[in-house]
């Protein structure tokens, strides 16, 4: 009468659970990096919609100087955002979506910082303005302690050119 064994022994079921362990560590990882390509995607859409928005009040208002010309408050643009609260600054030149606070700065340009509760993260995008001005329009730039990670992203998103500072980084 001969004995047969049935089952695994235990080294084999080892190798299975550390290989779907290493594939598992693969995955979570680019699991991230679509949420992460997801969350800019929304502040692509947020701070180019300001910008934009931002571009039509100056053409609107073309009385203005330009050495007057003042940044228009959020409530001043013909603008509405989806699920738009109120900024951690609490400024009248910001917006906030659920993962950027979209600025208007003093000379116009609108920066979209990617933000993690309070506190901004990894990087920003920036936009220039447009009116009388042949340069790059469109920008990302590392932010915060971990600059190379920023750096990293940018990169990653088609942002290569980088500006005489090393700082920006312009789609080429």
């Amino acid at each position: 009468m001969k004995l047969t064994k049935h089952g695994f022994t235990l080294t084999e079921l080892m190798a299975v659970v550390i290989i779907i362990g290493i594939l598992a560590g693969i995955g979570f990882g680019s699991y991230q990096k679509a949420i992460e390509r997801s969350r800019f995607s929304e502040g692509l859409a947020a701070g180019a919609a300001v910008q934009e928005a931002v571009n039509r009040y100056y053409y609107e208002n073309t009385d203005l100087a330009s050495s007057a010309r003042k940044y228009p408050k959020i409530a001043y643009l013909d603008i509405s955002l989806a699920n738009a609260k109120e900024c951690a600054t609490k400024s009248d030149y910001c917006v906030r979506t659920k993962y950027f606070e979209v600025i208007v700065s003093n000379s116009g340009s609108v920066y979209a910082y990617h933000m993690k509760g309070t506190t901004r993260q990894l990087y920003y995008l920036l936009w220039l303005p447009s009116f009388g001005s042949d340069r790059k329009s469109e920008a990302c730039a590392p932010f915060g302690s971990n600059a190379t990670e920023g750096a990293d992203f940018c990169k990653s998103m088609g942002y290569t050119d980088k500006s005489p500072s090393g700082s920006l980084y312009y789609k080429p």
